[in-house]
């Protein structure tokens, strides 16, 4: 796939997490997709997912300690299989009922029009 699909997929990929939309979002990703999430103190879906069931686990536990109040990627910069995506976001952890806030930088790779790795 070229640069232009490539970022197509990866807003494909946005846009069906947005919507909620899990199983369509998990049929864009390749059988061995490589899900990478910083591991952090009291964040239980740090660490690394593997396959397409892996990464559905770690959109449950996502929504099941937080609320999304805003997550919104701003600039798509692709090259050859490489989609780096810069956004920003604003969550509510249900436990506490308080907010965070962070920007953030995902690299996406793409192969045979499938999602291969995200960190």
């Amino acid at each position: 796939m070229n640069e232009e699909a490539n970022t197509k997929l990866v807003q494909q990929a946005y846009q069906s997490i947005e919507t909620g939309d899990i199983p369509s979002f998990l049929n864009i990703l390749a059988e061995n997709v490589l899900w990478i999430v910083p591991d952090m103190a009291n964040v239980p879906f740090g660490g690394s997912w593997r396959g397409p069931e892996q990464v559905g686990e770690f959109f449950r536990r996502v929504f099941e300690v937080q609320e999304v109040i805003d997550f919104e990627p701003e600039e798509f910069i692709a090259k050859r299989e490489k989609v780096v995506v810069l956004g920003h976001f604003t969550m509510r952890v249900k436990a506490t009922g308080k907010a965070s806030r962070s920007q953030w930088v995902h690299v996406w790779k793409v192969e045979g029009g499938k999602i291969i790795y995200m960190r």
